[in-house]
């Protein structure tokens, strides 16, 4: 009798460590290029005010929903993709001249590290700040932004738009100059294009495992 019931404690045990460890680890979410994620680029000039947008945004982020610490994941946008809503300016968007989409085909931002917040709660939004690598052009920075969390448990109305798992909302900005990235914006069009661009993000990750 006393060895079926330091049996069962062991189990009972063994079973409470799995399912912690189980619960300590991270899941990948994967951003689908299905609509739900947007890519924003906002150029304000003296004379004219540029806004760039894609939908056409992939990646995969690895997140632990009680430990943001060990966040990692990479979120890339095609160059090509990128509309501001006249052709001949995307043309040249996409040219060697700028943004030459032919040599560097993608916008991509890296995520290394969360600070702000510890973990999520479900159905609540969390301010955080994502330390990353941004890449465009060919060339890497390290930049902040500034991002609100809010992770979605898997219910009736996912379901009914054909989510099949746990989802990740984020929203995030951040700031990056041109000329950090070899862009150099000709003289005759500064007072319409800015050296500076405001870059807003929108991502829709999926829990891969449901």
């Amino acid at each position: 009798m006393r060895t079926q019931i330091r049996f069962l404690m062991l189990s009972a045990v063994l079973a409470l460590g799995f399912s912690a460890t189980a619960s300590a680890q991270s899941r990948e979410f994967t951003i689908r290029n299905d609509g739900g994620s947007r890519i924003q680029f906002i150029s304000d000039a003296p004379l004219e005010t540029i806004t760039g947008v894609s939908s056409h945004v992939t990646g995969t982020v690895n997140v632990n929903p009680n430990d943001l610490s060990s966040a990692s994941g990479t979120v890339q946008v095609r160059v090509a993709s990128i509309r501001t809503g006249v052709d001949l300016r995307d043309e040249h968007l996409r040219g060697d001249g700028w943004l030459d989409a032919q040599a560097h085909p993608n916008a991509t931002f890296e995520i290394t590290r969360i600070e702000g917040a510890s973990r999520l709660t479900p159905n609540e939004t969390t301010r955080v700040r994502i330390h990353g690598r941004f890449s465009i052009h060919g060339v890497t920075r390290d930049i902040v932004a500034n991002a609100r969390v809010r992770l979605i448990p898997l219910n009736d109305e996912l379901r009914a738009a054909r989510i099949t798992g746990d989802v990740i909302r984020a929203q995030a900005s951040f700031r990056v100059q041109l000329t950090d990235y070899d862009v150099s914006v000709p003289l005759p069009v500064r007072l319409k294009v800015s050296n500076e661009i405001r870059v807003n993000v929108t991502i829709r990750a999926v829990a891969s495992n449901g």
